[in-house]
């Protein structure tokens, strides 16, 4: 269900997170996960929060043009299209 796996991608984030640090790519692709499985779960503003932190940090640390950094720029512009921004 929508709910384990939701659980199973914050465990995973905040392990990478802790381990790895808020801006290493690992962290950065699971945090992209969960805003992903909020996206599934029609949790719009979860999501949106998410993918747009996540675009940042990608931005910041990849930097622009990373084909990361544009994936995450796709994924929150999927946001804004069902939230009709």
């Amino acid at each position: 269900t929508h709910d384990k796996a939701e659980n199973l991608h914050k465990e995973r984030f905040q392990n990478r997170k802790d381990t790895l640090g808020p801006s290493h790519p690992d962290t950065l692709s699971s945090m992209n996960n969960l805003a992903w499985v909020y996206y599934q779960q029609a949790k719009y503003d979860k999501a949106g929060e998410l993918h747009k932190e996540c675009l940042q940090l990608r931005k910041d640390t990849l930097g622009p043009t990373h084909p990361d950094t544009l994936t995450s720029m796709n994924n929150l512009a999927l946001v804004y299209d069902h939230q009709a921004k």
